[in-house]
């Protein structure tokens, strides 16, 4: 909507740089009444199209203002609360964020037709889960996007299977903070190992990687902490290195990526969003933003001074 969509398909990396992406509670656009948004990926009974599969499903991205900075202590998205995005133009210097919306569907869409303004785009959504993982193969050719639920205590992962496809023949994961006690079926179904939280994520990325990576391929993570992983067959220790304010060139072998605030103090609180795209060769790429201020492990924000509305980083990891 408003330009919004074509920026984000001609530049992805740009428009991450630009525009903070967020996800709002549900409801309606008010420029043509027929979207909604994700929330924050957790489905729930409040939810009337909620699944808490993951889908494809069709998004639009809305533009909204923000007066000031982040006040201390809060997120952005608990500053913005139930503000509604008004709809703004990209090049607007008043815009500060997109919200990531979804088209409605079935009996929903009786009376409230697609407008002018507003265009359908296709893309995988993967919600998290409170404990444990959610994972996708993005091998459909005709879907060309991919969005997950904003980040706050949880891993994201990036496998190239062998085989027919290679770069456009991708699993992703979204690891929740609370990974569970055991590795899902699809993955060896093992227990995951250590006495932690941070542990058991690691776990899960190292179940995750022997299940689904191909030979010859790489790890490509996005963590909350730096902690290295361990115990892949023929990958070296990795640990993650922070995401710079201007990010960096993609790495040439194995990556990982942190977006916490302060390693250092426990939990340690942090914020990202994921967006993915398939290039004119159907080979999937991703870059990860980083949002100002964070989360500990309850849910309560831990934001020292206020913030600007800006990305803290971008970073393409594939």
């Amino acid at each position: 909507m408003h330009g919004l969509n074509k920026k984000f398909n001609a530049d992805p990396v740009a428009f991450l740089k630009r525009l903070l992406l967020v996800t709002l509670p549900s409801q309606p656009c008010p420029t043509c009444h027929c979207v909604m948004d994700l929330g924050q990926g957790r489905w729930d009974g409040n939810n009337v199209y909620a699944r808490p599969d993951p889908m494809v499903l069709t998004f639009d991205l809305i533009g909204g203002a923000f007066g000031g900075n982040i006040p201390a202590g809060q997120s952005f998205d608990q500053a913005l609360g139930p503000a509604v995005p008004t709809g703004l133009d990209f090049n607007n210097p008043l815009t500060k964020y997109a919200a990531l919306q979804v088209m409605k569907v079935g009996l929903a869409r009786v009376g409230n037709p697609v407008g002018w303004m507003t265009n359908k785009y296709t893309a995988y959504w993967l919600p998290w889960t409170n404990s444990g993982v959610r994972e996708l193969h993005l091998n459909d050719p005709n879907v060309n996007f991919f969005f997950t639920a904003m980040f706050s205590g949880c891993t994201f992962s990036v496998a190239t299977p062998a085989g027919a496809g290679g770069a456009a023949n991708v699993w992703v994961t979204h690891i929740a903070w609370d990974a569970g006690v055991a590795a899902p079926p699809a993955w060896g179904g093992g227990a995951l190992a250590g006495g932690t939280f941070d542990a058991r994520r690691l776990s899960a990325e190292r179940a995750f990687y022997t299940a689904r990576m191909g030979p010859g391929t790489f790890v490509r993570s996005v963590a909350l902490r730096p902690d290295p992983l361990t115990g892949v067959a023929g990958v070296p220790p990795i640990a993650a290195t922070p995401i710079l304010p201007n990010g960096g060139p993609l790495p040439a072998l194995h990556g990982r990526y942190c977006y916490g605030d302060n390693p250092a103090l426990v939990p340690n609180p942090g914020i990202a969003f994921i967006a993915g795209w398939r290039d004119g060769n159907q080979h999937w790429h991703f870059a990860v933003q980083k949002h100002p201020g964070g989360y500990n492990a309850q849910g309560a924000a831990i934001q020292r001074a206020p913030h600007f509305v800006v990305p803290q980083g971008v970073q393409q990891f594939y």
